[in-house]
């Protein structure tokens, strides 16, 4: 059942990643879809399961702030299936302000399509670029600008 689950919030995310890297700049998926509601359902998903082994184990066992402390919490494929949701739900987030953010900048559709899909692939590294490729832009637009008013 639990990789039922996993399949399901996957497939979800996925669904709603594609509608961002084809229409980025539609309000409906990049202000709407995938930074409202698709993250809150599966937030609601992740929320409803930990709730649940909460209710049913109890406390985690172990130390949660060592290595090994997680690794046994994370040994319940319903945990980790739960934990998966985590990170689906914040990398959407990100990457739907990503959308909106490039798109308001005007960041070429490669670079801007690049940021996306390492958003969803490696949450971090698609952040990264996408924050090198703004500044990066900006200070190309501040160096265009002082040359013509010079």
């Amino acid at each position: 059942m639990s990789q039922t689950f996993f399949q399901i919030t996957n497939t979800v995310a996925l669904l709603a990643w594609i509608g961002l890297l084809v229409f980025p700049g539609r309000r409906l998926v990049s202000h709407l879809l995938c930074a409202t509601v698709i993250p809150g359902l599966l937030a609601a998903c992740y929320a409803a399961v930990i709730g649940w082994k909460l209710a049913s184990d109890g406390p985690p066992p172990g130390d949660l702030m060592t290595i090994d402390g997680l690794r046994a919490v994370f040994a319940d494929d319903w945990v980790f299936a739960a934990a998966w949701a985590h990170y689906l739900v914040f990398d959407m987030v990100v990457g739907a302000w990503i959308a909106r953010d490039a798109v308001r900048l005007g960041i070429p559709w490669p670079l801007r399509t690049i940021a996306l899909l390492l958003t969803f692939l490696a949450g971090p590294v698609g952040f990264l670029i996408h924050l090198v490729t703004r500044f990066l832009l900006r200070r190309a637009v501040a160096t265009d600008g002082d040359a013509v008013t010079r």
